[in-house]
């Protein structure tokens, strides 16, 4: 753009030294001051609708004062211009008449003619040419633009992956050393959709892309302050994070990743971070070292659901153990008590509790009648039941247990109904199983924190105390049967607490760390909307 100004501007300036020195100009002055406006026109940025009407003018002031036909090229130029910077087609067509009009009025004023043929011939003769100017010149603007659009176009293509929009493969290692080279401290976040193959298997590659672009829509959401976010592989993203070395961020990142992502997407993700400079210096390092982590993740994953296959073969045992019908039955024996003892200070009435009392005489009964056949299939009858109601319940029967302890029970519940298949006596005496170990772990003046939540598919129940906690080397033996650390336990409650989950497709998993506490966290699939109201299964 520089160059053609140049060249617009010499001409110019040749023209008014023609002029001049042949002394065809009416006035130099006049002359100068047009070269000056027509200069100035040139050099305005403002894009107005004005401007090229007014440089038009200009133009014509010279060609006057100039009284020469030297001025045609300067026309065809300054026209040219004008027509290439404007979109619209119609304003195109009249400014290249306006252009004519202007020439032919100035030839005439300049030379005259001294027959009307001869005008009209000469106009004729103008105003094609200048037609011919504006045809070529939208010709050549649609080429250019044409060329381009396509050579963005390919530039795109080369760096964004077609199926989300994010950058690819290559144009993130160019983008990550170009970062490196420039001294930006970073974080290389390595994201794997675990689940992403298998539901290709089940449910088709149209559901696969959908949840890749969904997947690409939250880390752009998730991560908005990204130096950037591609698609590194099939089902693998990579994301890009400054790295602030004044606070940890690397923590926020895990818990967007651990937490929010998988709640959102409803798949599971395994992720590798490394950052820059603290554990690479150079990209490949960067990467290998991602990598590296990410392959550790998904090992970790892989082990923990081996681990689960394990547990979930060995709980056959559990079916034949009668010594676990005792530890099942003090359970409710417990509860009795409690009520018992309250109903002493009461003149020994029982009437507020004779109710709950024979629900759990009568659940002793049911208990033992299914220990005398755990061995074999039998018959549950799955409701779909409020899972606040039947934790309410279970706080109610435990409430007299842990205030003799010296603990209290805070519930925070979830506003909206979570409705869920259960075996109703069942989830009693999972939650009790769990309360009453809370109870008799910690020292007096504990507090057991009970929250239910959901997401779109789960209901999620998490029972967190403040006790000792739980050794590691321990931590990964609680669900084994027989294990116990207790001198009169049998070791089989929380054995049974996990066939109970397994038994209504949940998970059950526990966290825990000295002198802090323990929580588990149980989850059960919500209840899909167009579900019976009752149905059977064998186990």
């Amino acid at each position: 753009m520089v160059v053609i100004n140049w060249i617009f501007y010499v001409y110019a300036l040749v023209f008014c030294l023609y002029t001049t020195i042949s002394h065809t100009a009416i006035s130099i002055p006049l002359l100068v001051i047009g070269l000056v406006l027509y200069i100035i026109s040139l050099k305005v940025q403002m894009q107005h609708a004005a401007i090229p009407w007014l440089r038009l003018l200009f133009i014509g002031f010279l060609h006057y004062i100039g009284h020469s036909n030297f001025c045609l090229l300067l026309y065809i130029l300054t026209l040219s211009f004008d027509i290439y910077k404007e979109e619209s087609r119609k304003k195109s067509w009249l400014l290249a008449a306006s252009y004519a009009f202007i020439y032919i009025c100035n030839v005439y004023l300049i030379i005259g003619f001294s027959s009307k043929n001869l005008l009209w011939m000469y106009a004729l003769t103008s105003v094609f040419g200048f037609t011919a100017v504006a045809l070529f010149t939208r010709a050549a603007y649609s080429t250019i633009r044409q060329a381009d659009s396509l050579r963005n176009e390919r530039s795109l293509y080369a760096q964004k992956d077609a199926l989300t929009g994010l950058y690819n493969y290559e144009e993130s290692h160019r983008r990550l050393e170009q970062y490196i080279q420039q001294k930006q401290s970073l974080v290389l976040i390595l994201i794997d959709c675990t689940d992403l193959k298998a539901m290709n298997t089940t449910r088709g590659f149209q559901a696969g892309n959908f949840i890749l672009k969904q997947m690409a829509d939250l880390l752009q959401i998730l991560f908005k302050d990204s130096l950037f976010i591609a698609r590194y592989g099939g089902d693998e993203f990579a994301v890009v994070m400054p790295l602030n070395p004044d606070h940890d961020s690397t923590t926020s990142f895990k818990l967007k990743l651990d937490s929010e992502l998988p709640k959102l997407t409803g798949i599971q993700i395994t992720y590798g971070i490394a950052s820059y400079p603290l554990e690479g210096l150079t990209k490949d390092d960067l990467i290998l070292l991602a990598e590296h982590n990410l392959f550790i993740k998904k090992r970790e994953s892989w082990l923990k659901r081996e681990e689960h296959m394990l547990r979930s073969e060995k709980l056959r045992v559990v079916g034949e153990l009668a010594s676990g019908m005792a530890h099942e039955i003090r359970n409710p024996l417990t509860t009795v008590k409690g009520f018992l003892q309250i109903s002493k200070a009461n003149g020994y009435n029982i009437e507020n509790w004779y109710a709950m009392i024979m629900d759990e005489i009568d659940r002793m009964s049911d208990l033992t009648a299914e220990f005398l056949q755990f061995s074999k299939p039998h018959r549950i009858d799955f409701q779909v039941d409020s899972l606040h109601e039947c934790v309410l319940k279970v706080i109610a029967l435990m409430e007299s247990e842990a205030t003799r302890f010296g603990h209290e029970i805070h519930y925070q519940e979830w506003m909206d109904p979570i409705l869920v298949w259960m075996d109703q006596d069942k989830m009693i005496q999972l939650l009790l199983n769990i309360i009453k170990n809370a109870c008799e772990a910690m020292e007096e003046n504990g507090i057991i924190r009970m929250q239910l939540s959901r997401d779109p598919k789960n209901a999620t129940l998490i029972i967190a105390d403040n006790g000792p906690g739980i050794p590691s080397e321990q931590l990964e033996k609680i669900f084994h049967p027989f294990f116990t650390t207790k001198a009169a336990g049998t070791g089989l409650g929380l054995s049974i607490c996990y066939k109970i989950v397994q038994d209504h497709q949940g998970t059950l998993e526990v966290e825990s760390e000295l002198g802090k506490g323990t929580r588990f966290i149980i989850t059960f699939p919500l209840v899909e909307e167009n579900s019976q109201n009752e149905k059977t299964a064998f186990l």
